[in-house]
C-alpha cells in the first residue's frame, strides 16, 4: 500500500507541475497589419530607378488605397489631362508582404510603411534583360473622396 501511496503521489505531483506547461500556450505570430495600414490617400515625394532619381512617375501623383480593395490612381500626364481621364481604378490586394496593383501584374511592389510614409518597390527585368528596381515614395496627406 505505501508502493501505490508513493507512485500515486509521484502521478499527482506530475500532473500538478504539467499543468502550467499545458496552459501557457505559445506566443501567437505577430499579426501583419500592413493591408490595414496601408489603406489612405498617399501623394508621391520621389522616384527613383536603380538608385537614381528620376522625375516623378505621373501616372500616380495621388494614390488611394480603399478598404474595398479599390485603388484610384490621379494620372497628371499631359495625355490623361487633354481626354480628361485623369481617374484611373485598379483592383489590389496584399499577400505574402507584396502589395498587388491589378493594373502593374504580374510584377508586385514591396511595401514598406511608416506611419505617414508608404515605400513602394519592385524590381523587374528591362527590355535589355538587366534587372532594375524602381522605387516610389508617398506621403500620407488628408483622406479625400475621390470619384
Amino acid at each position: 500500500m505505501n508502493i501505490f501511496s508513493s507512485a500515486g503521489r509521484i502521478f499527482l505531483l506530475c500532473i500538478v507541475l504539467s499543468v502550467p506547461v499545458f496552459l501557457t500556450g505559445c506566443d501567437d505570430e505577430p499579426v501583419d497589419d500592413t493591408a490595414t495600414r496601408i489603406t489612405g490617400t498617399w501623394h508621391q515625394q520621389s522616384y527613383t530607378v536603380n538608385g537614381q532619381a528620376m522625375s516623378k512617375d505621373s501616372t500616380r501623383m495621388l494614390i488611394q488605397i480603399n478598404s474595398d480593395q479599390i485603388c484610384i490612381l490621379c494620372d497628371s500626364t499631359k495625355t490623361a489631362v487633354s481626354t480628361n481621364k485623369i481617374i484611373r481604378r485598379s483592383g489590389w490586394s496584399y499577400t505574402g508582404g507584396r502589395f498587388n496593383l491589378a493594373i502593374d501584374l504580374p510584377v508586385s511592389w514591396e511595401p514598406t510603411l511608416t506611419e505617414q510614409q508608404l515605400t513602394l518597390s519592385k524590381t523587374e527585368f528591362s527590355p535589355s534583360g538587366s534587372m532594375v528596381v524602381s522605387t516610389l515614395v508617398y506621403r500620407k496627406v488628408a483622406s479625400i473622396e475621390i470619384k
